[in-house]
C-alpha cells in the first residue's frame, strides 16, 4: 500500500490484469485450433483463399490460419 495515497490497493489486492488474460486465452485458442488443422490436415493452408501459407509466417505466428493477404484486422 503507498503511504502517500491509503486507498491504493497493495499488490497482493490488486485483481489480476484481465487484459493479459484475455490476450493468453486467445493465443491458446488459437494454438488449439492450429493443432485441430494439423490433425485434419489443413495446417499451412489459408482459410480465406485455399492457397498455401508461407513457411516463414508460420514460423512467426505458428497459429495463424491465413495468408498474409487475407490476414483479418
Amino acid at each position: 500500500m503507498d503511504p502517500e495515497h491509503p486507498s491504493t490497493p497493495g499488490p497482493a489486492e490488486r485483481p489480476p490484469d484481465l487484459t493479459i488474460l484475455a490476450q493468453v486465452e486467445s493465443e491458446l485458442a488459437d494454438v488449439e485450433r492450429a493443432l485441430e488443422r494439423l490433425d485434419d490436415g489443413t495446417y499451412g493452408t489459408c482459410q480465406a483463399c485455399g492457397g498455401v501459407i508461407d513457411d516463414e509466417r508460420l514460423q512467426a505466428e505458428p497459429g495463424t490460419a491465413f495468408c498474409s493477404e487475407h490476414q483479418p484486422g
